[in-house]
């Protein structure tokens, strides 16, 4: 089974458009850490992720000290601020797996180190694609995905939304 590990923007993308049961409904291997799960302090979200960390849906790592030590000291050329950013980073190059981020600069870092990396928009298409949910719910979350995350390519999302509609 295929390994994702999840970093929070994707997921507060996810809980915002109520697409985080379907998510969890693929067939990967659903990761994040703690540094991650820590960043999600809404009530009513942080229970969604634990309500998935319950049912073992959502593997979550937690690291020794000098496991932190090591995410802290992770050379990279970009300017990763966040412990959370570092630490699924250094998660997932340990693991060789698939990174799912919004974070430009952590996606960047995670290509230039060889690992397949998505976003939000991928995520929404994995879900279709496996058809957990229909073409017309998918547009109807493309288009929440607009308003939630004005940040993501518009373009990319339109040219899914007409795939869909035809």
């Amino acid at each position: 089974m295929k390994i994702l590990v999840t970093d929070t923007n994707v997921f507060f993308d996810l809980m915002n458009i109520q697409a985080l049961p379907e998510f969890f409904g693929l067939d990967f291997e659903i990761c994040t850490t703690d540094f991650v799960v820590n960043e999600i302090l809404r009530l009513e979200q942080a229970e969604q992720i634990k309500n998935f960390i319950r049912s073992k849906q959502l593997t979550v790592f937690s690291f020794s000290g000098d496991e932190i030590e090591e995410i802290v000291n992770l050379k990279t050329k970009r300017n990763l601020r966040r412990i959370a950013d570092k630490s699924v980073l250094w998660k997932a190059l340990q693991l060789k797996c698939t990174l799912l981020t919004g974070d430009k600069s952590l996606r960047n870092e995670a290509e230039e180190n060889g690992l397949e990396v998505h976003g939000s928009i991928w995520a929404v298409a994995m879900i279709l694609e496996a058809e957990l949910l229909s073409n017309s719910k998918g547009i109807e979350l493309f288009e929440k995905l607009k308003i939630v995350n004005p940040g993501l390519p518009v373009d990319e999302i339109e040219k899914l939304i007409m795939k869909l509609k035809s």
